[in-house]
């Protein structure tokens, strides 16, 4: 069950994957009809349309990045809960307790309160608690909310020294990484700072396409290493697995 998940996971992403490469030949397609001399019933293609497909590409790409990597903690949480709490490793217990009880804030309200009376009397029963979705980074997907998410689970990152150094290098604006500036360039359309003409005016479709073979592969070994971490039973302490 736990593989077929996962499977569903990586196929979700090639097709996504696939559906970008598409919307970026069409946007390649009208970019060279700009200023195309047209008939008077026919549609003059302008940069300014080209621009607006930018601007789509860059928030089609980090939803990728968004949906995948949700997806895919759905999948973690409904996979610990087949094994007994007391299996879990302490990482994962963490986890839940941030899903299941913690709100975000320091103080425990009535409402956390009762959560954790509840969830308690299933445990102290010997039974196990529903499925949860662990809980994402505060703000934006990018490199850094993805490992420290991994990080809290216990789950290693496996990847290639290529995939590694078109993630992490700092070779955007500002010295970012690639799913950083992705992020920054989608909430400054999404919220509004630049419109959808402009919030990707500055760059090339070859540019669009450079920051995709950074993020894709990366998302790509994110999530194989999650599937690795699920199929191993990493979630357990050593002894349970051993079990």
């Amino acid at each position: 069950m736990v593989v077929e998940e996962m499977r569903d996971v990586l196929a979700y992403l090639v097709e996504r994957e696939s559906e970008f490469a598409r919307h970026l030949s069409v946007a390649r397609m009208l970019e060279a009809r700009v200023n195309e001399v047209v008939s008077a019933d026919s549609i003059q293609i302008e940069v300014r349309h080209v621009n607006t497909l930018k601007s789509g590409l860059l928030i089609h790409l980090y939803n990728i990045v968004e949906a995948v990597a949700t997806r895919t903690l759905t999948v973690v949480g409904r996979t610990v809960v087949m094994e007994q709490p007391k299996r879990w490793t302490e990482s994962v217990l963490k986890e839940w307790v941030r899903a299941a009880i913690w709100n975000g804030d320091d103080r425990v309200g009535e409402g956390a309160l009762a959560r954790l009376t509840q969830v308690s009397g299933v445990l102290a029963a010997g039974g196990s608690p529903d499925a949860f979705v662990v809980k994402g980074e505060p703000g934006s997907w990018d490199d850094e909310a993805i490992k420290k998410i991994a990080k809290r689970l216990g789950c290693p990152l496996v990847l290639t020294d290529e995939v590694k150094r078109a993630a992490y290098e700092r070779v955007y604006r500002d010295e970012t990484t690639a799913l950083k500036y992705l992020a920054r360039r989608r909430n400054d359309i999404a919220h509004g700072q630049s419109t959808f003409e402009e919030g990707a005016h500055d760059l090339t479709l070859d540019d669009l396409a450079g920051l995709a073979n950074r993020v894709l592969p990366f998302l790509t070994a994110v999530t194989k290493s999650y599937e690795k971490f699920l199929s191993s039973k990493g979630y357990l302490t050593v002894e349970e697995v051993a079990a």
